[in-house]
């Protein structure tokens, strides 16, 4: 979603708030079972910085890294992240003003923001349940919905 912060900039206004929900042409690369809904507050802080404040609820559908069947995790979080008119630059030790984000011609554009979040929140190891069995290493039958008679397929493998 772009935003144009132009009157943020110029003080004319202190905030912005506002609600919506994001397209998945916008989230390439994830699989959604509820699209991301994204409540942000936009505030001038100093110097011609925003702040933005970030809120996302959504649905993400993952595959099981035990028994690779696709579940939906639910995914709630907040963020804030600052943004300027200066170009992004590293000279010596990165401090908390280096990772700031840039507004061009007025505008700022967040789905990619929140869409990397999204990212950064996703479990390292998803699984569908604690309980979740996997398959058998034997056969690959899904142990969560069926037995099989191998040696080792009633044995619950965790890794």
């Amino acid at each position: 979603m772009k935003i144009d912060v132009k009157e943020l900039l110029e003080d004319k206004v202190k905030s912005k708030s506002s609600h919506y929900v994001e397209t998945s042409e916008s989230m390439e690369g994830l699989t959604f079972d509820v699209l991301p809904r994204v409540w942000f507050t936009l505030e001038r802080v100093r110097d011609r910085k925003v702040l933005l404040t970030c809120k996302v609820e959504t649905s993400v559908l993952l595959e099981c890294s035990r028994c690779l069947e696709l579940y939906p995790q639910y995914l709630g979080f907040s963020y804030e992240e600052l943004y300027t008119e200066e170009p992004f630059r590293v000279i010596g030790k990165l401090t908390e003003e280096d990772f700031k984000f840039t507004i061009e011609n007025n505008i700022i554009d967040i789905s990619n923001s929140v869409r990397e979040n999204i990212i950064l929140n996703l479990p390292i190891k998803p699984l569908c349940g604690d309980d979740c069995r996997g398959l058998c290493p034997v056969c690959g039958k899904n142990l969560n919905r069926e037995s099989c008679n191998c040696s080792l397929g009633d044995t619950v493998i965790k890794y």
